[in-house]
């Protein structure tokens, strides 16, 4: 009987030594219990794909926020919202998040389906933005884009000097591409001079002026470019100094959202994108989602206090979320917190924009 005792408590101890060490060397982001053995490495990850934008706030602060926050380990990667809601549906990545500058690109995979399933039905606004032009302090036309940031002299005189370099991201990949596209067609009508646009872009898609979104800041910042489009919040995160456009044209002001409609880019799968306020959309794609708990607590935690502190830090503008898509396939936590808070802020906010009924996405 004593020797069967030492035994147990050996066995004991070292069953205990074992899951101590295992569950500390993840540096203390998740504590394995015994059901959790058993479960793929991947289960501690969530997968975060979003628009390159927002690279700073992912990497630098986000991303590691969260971690801290609620111990889940956080893998991001930026590219082109559209380029990524492709890469979804040609099963090029499988993530967990998909955070896209505008509503277009997540309404793409409504209606496109995984073994038939679609890869998402619905999708979350969190925050808005606003197109500038932002560029280098040291550029060669840094003082005449000083003075046209002072309002000296317009800024569209000075992106329209011959031998000027201007850089923007494809609008068949990326939809700060066609907001652009979109904001040079408003100032034509803005400043009533239908050749503006023109000079500013030439064709849409001008080869010259053309760079992939994770690359474009980099590019202006090694002196290949004297300006780019950019988001408020890009030029902020990055110390640029940048030029404030109207508010009729930077499609940054919902209270301009019948002006910006007058203005449109058309894909070349037909669809036609109207000017609106620029929004940020965040949903997790359910034909790919590998830690769906993972996925809501990103979700949550974006739409949280801490979430909302540092976005604006960052340079986005905060806002009440706005839910779009099919009510009952939004997680129990994300969709009881979108309506907590719009309750909060609007005890009408069945009547607001706030589509959180069900609603069928259009074709893109």
């Amino acid at each position: 009987m004593p020797l069967f005792t030492s035994w147990t408590k050996l066995i004991l101890i070292t069953a205990l030594t074992i899951t101590i060490v295992f569950s500390t060397s993840l540096n203390g982001r998740i504590t394995i219990s015994n059901a959790q053995l058993g479960q793929q490495d991947n289960k501690g990850k969530v997968f975060a794909m979003y628009a390159a934008s927002l690279i700073n706030t992912f990497e630098q602060t986000l991303g590691p926020s969260f971690e801290k926050k609620t111990g889940y380990i956080y893998v991001g990667e930026a590219r082109g919202s559209i380029q990524i809601a492709n890469m979804i549906i040609d099963g090029q990545r499988r993530p967990d998040i998909f955070v896209s500058a505008g509503t277009i690109p997540i309404m793409k995979l409504f209606n496109q389906q995984q073994q038939q399933r679609p890869f998402a039905q619905w999708l979350v606004n969190f925050a808005s933005a606003e197109v500038v032009i932002a560029y280098s302090p040291t550029g060669r036309y840094h003082i005449d884009l000083a003075k046209a940031k002072s309002g000296q002299i317009s800024w569209y005189q000075v992106l329209s000097q011959p031998g000027f370099k201007f850089g923007r991201t494809d609008p068949e990949l990326d939809p700060k591409g066609y907001y652009m596209v979109i904001a040079a067609k408003l100032a034509n009508l803005y400043y009533n001079d239908q050749n503006l646009k023109q000079r500013i872009l030439g064709q849409d898609r001008n080869p010259k002026q053309i760079f992939p979104e994770e690359t474009l800041t980099t590019t202006l910042e090694t002196g290949q470019l004297d300006a780019i489009a950019a988001y408020k919040h890009e030029a902020i995160a990055k110390g640029l100094p940048y030029i404030t456009l109207p508010s009729q044209i930077n499609l940054g002001d919902p209270n301009h959202s019948d002006f910006y409609k007058k203005a449109s880019y058309t894909l070349t799968t037909g669809k036609i994108v109207y000017g609106e306020p620029i929004y940020f959309s965040v949903t997790i794609p359910e034909a790919t989602v590998n830690n769906l708990n993972g996925a809501a607590s990103f979700v949550t935690f974006l739409l949280s206090s801490d979430g909302k502190q540092i976005l604006q830090n960052q340079g986005l503008n905060y806002i009440k979320p706005i839910a779009e898509g099919v009510i009952d396939k939004i997680p129990t936590s994300i969709r009881d917190m979108v309506m907590r808070m719009t309750a909060q802020s609007d005890k009408h906010y069945n009547t607001r924009r706030i589509r959180i009924e069900t609603l069928i996405a259009k074709s893109v």
